[in-house]
């Protein structure tokens, strides 16, 4: 049986506009990838693997400012983050959650302002 999220990750895990089985990723991101970019146009997936213990803490500490560094570094403008999506494995699960939405969570949660995330951990910041 598996342990029920907690209420923070639960909601970022909501956000998610389609779920699969994580043996079926490659065929699922790759369909994704052409879904929500359209027009021949692929979409950015960006990868998350969730750890059993602590996946909330390694969102904000570990994933956030990585992903927020990749994001002004390839010109994906906070708060939307347009054309990319994130895909997050968790346990047996992978959760596609669009870029923007994440990062909204995420935001919300560390109780900060995209030009904030952007000044800390942007491509400026190094």
């Amino acid at each position: 049986m598996t342990t029920p999220p907690e209420p923070a990750l639960a909601a970022v895990l909501a956000r998610a506009f389609h779920r699969a089985r994580a043996a079926d990723a490659n065929r699922e991101i790759a369909k994704v990838r052409r879904e929500e970019g359209g027009e021949g146009k692929e979409h950015l997936s960006y990868e998350i693997l969730l750890p059993p213990t602590e996946p909330l803490r390694h969102l904000l500490e570990v994933v956030l400012p990585r992903m927020v560094y990749f994001l002004d570094c390839r010109g994906a403008k906070l708060p939307a983050a347009a054309g990319v999506f994130t895909s997050i494995f968790v346990g047996e699960e992978i959760f596609f959650v669009r870029a923007g939405d994440l990062l909204e969570e995420l935001r919300r949660l560390a109780g900060l302002a995209p030009g904030e995330m952007v000044a800390r951990w942007g491509a400026a910041s190094v």
